[in-house]
């Protein structure tokens, strides 16, 4: 057991009293000292007493800020672990839950185990916690088995309007599944070379992947299913990426190229499981949820077969008849994680530090960022904004931030296409992801593997696989001298 664990441990009954003491008023509507009730929509969080924790960031450097006074300074393997500085005691407190609820492991329920707060593994599910695809709250190596998901999904249009599930296997192949239930099946890829050289003849390698599923739990799959594979997401940060208003996005967006350079981002237009209305999505590969609690309650069902108050329904299909009639987790009710954990998971998220810029006045550096701006890698990868004045927690609010994102769908060419439509992303678009603590993925996570699928094996291949709106960017950094490739890939393992 870890240090922090046994500190957990430690004081889980101190916790679980004032929890007891924090729902009796919750439930009792008397907790309005901020917000409406301490977990209710409205919630807004001010500053703590820690006053020189937030002087010793002033201090810093500027340009260091990665995410202005919610920027940590710690660099080693739990970089991207850090609670955000000086946050009020009650923030603090969802923080610390959110981030048992990610580590506790779920287990099959059993008769014995019903009302356990980690009851309601699966049945066919990919991971038994959130902390197996976030490892340290990066990414977990993307192999399968380790934090590889595959997307399913057949032709046509889902109820909600995103993708259609596959009638005997679902949205998310389960490679694995509680005793008594078949899983899905297995994951295989298979990996084709493809050569090129850069511009001063100095050959590269390139790895095609192709999703392989075998020994099939539940039938013919069918030839017309679309498969996409999905490498984990870090987590730090998200909260200021929600935080940006939908204007500062559809200000960004030129879904008709209207300015002629080659770049025509748009917003992607999904359903809001919490609201029950269309909204903008910023999450995932291709942008495909509004917000940290949808995002949060969709990879508890999909991931781990895990039911929340906004998906209670279990993802078995009619075709898996002994999914169905497995025994479910009830924990809460019908539900395997309640609404006031699921807010403290998206609160975690939410909450977590930024690891700061480093290098800044090395040479390599400055003359990366001047190429990175230079051949057009800035025109998607936003290095600045400003966060909005309407999230609920005040905290995330105008706050200058540089993610290197704009959260927005671009088309990355036949090669990265996945064939596989969500909403209003075509098979070619993907969400520019954020850069920032880039640099300390290997520190972290002990690889430097990227993309979507995991394919790109270093920051290198992650920018030459880049076709579509990045092909001329893509092209620049092809045919650059070797010393420019090396200071623009400096600069990036410097965020």
């Amino acid at each position: 057991m870890t240090k922090k664990a046994l500190q957990k441990k430690k004081s889980s009954s101190l916790w679980s009293k004032i929890r007891l003491g924090l729902l009796i008023a919750l439930f009792a509507g008397s907790v309005t000292s901020f917000g409406k009730t301490i977990y209710d929509r409205k919630i807004v969080g001010a500053y703590g007493n820690d006053a020189a924790a937030l002087a010793a960031i002033e201090r810093a450097d500027p340009r260091a800020l990665s995410a202005d006074d919610l920027t940590s300074f710690r660099f080693d393997s739990e970089a991207y672990t850090e609670e955000v500085a000086n946050l009020d005691w009650r923030l603090s407190y969802m923080f610390d839950q959110g981030d048992g609820h990610l580590e506790r492991p779920y287990k099959a329920a059993t008769q014995s185990t019903i009302g356990t707060n980690n009851d309601g593994l699966g049945p066919i599910y990919n991971a038994t916690s959130c902390e197996s695809c976030h490892q340290a709250n990066g990414r977990t190596t993307p192999l399968p088995g380790q934090g590889y998901l595959v997307r399913l999904s057949v032709p046509g249009v889902g109820p909600d309007g995103g993708p259609k599930p596959h009638p005997i296997y679902g949205g998310q192949f389960g490679d694995v599944s509680i005793e008594g239930v078949a899983s899905e099946g297995t994951v295989r890829t298979v990996y084709e070379e493809i050569k090129g050289t850069y511009g001063d003849g100095t050959p590269y390698t390139l790895l095609k992947p192709t999703v392989e599923l075998t020994d099939l739990g539940y039938g013919d799959i069918g030839f017309y299913t679309m498969t996409s594979a999905r490498a984990p997401l870090s987590l730090f940060g998200l909260g200021l990426l929600e935080a940006l208003e939908d204007e500062t996005l559809l200000a960004w967006a030129d879904p008709d190229d209207a300015d002629g350079d080659g770049i025509s981002g748009k917003v992607n237009r999904v359903w809001d499981i919490e609201h029950h209305k269309t909204s903008i999505g910023r999450f995932g590969w291709k942008a495909e949820q509004p917000s940290l609690v949808a995002q949060s309650a969709d990879a508890a069902a999909n991931d781990m077969g895990v039911t929340t108050a906004l998906l209670p329904a279990q993802t078995c299909t009619d075709a898996q008849p002994a999914c169905t009639g497995a025994l479910h987790g009830e924990s809460h009710g019908v539900m395997e994680l309640d609404r006031i954990s699921l807010e403290e998971v998206a609160a975690y998220m939410q909450l977590l530090a930024v690891p700061a810029r480093g290098h800044l006045d090395h040479p390599e550096v400055i003359r990366g960022e001047e190429l990175f701006s230079a051949v057009g890698c800035a025109a998607c990868h936003k290095p600045e904004a400003v966060t909005g004045n309407s999230h609920k927690y005040k905290r995330l609010r105008n706050k200058r931030i540089q993610a290197f994102t704009d959260l927005l769908l671009h088309d990355m060419g036949e090669g990265l296409s996945d064939n596989r439509p969500s909403f209003e992303a075509d098979g070619s678009e993907w969400r520019t992801p954020p850069l920032w603590g880039l640099g300390l993925l290997e520190q972290v996570n002990g690889h430097t593997m990227l993309l979507h699928d995991g394919r790109a094996r270093n920051i290198a291949e992650a920018i030459l696989w880049h076709g579509g709106e990045g092909e001329a960017s893509k092209e620049a950094f092809r045919t650059m001298p070797l010393k420019d490739r090396e200071a623009l890939i400096t600069f990036l393992k410097s965020l």
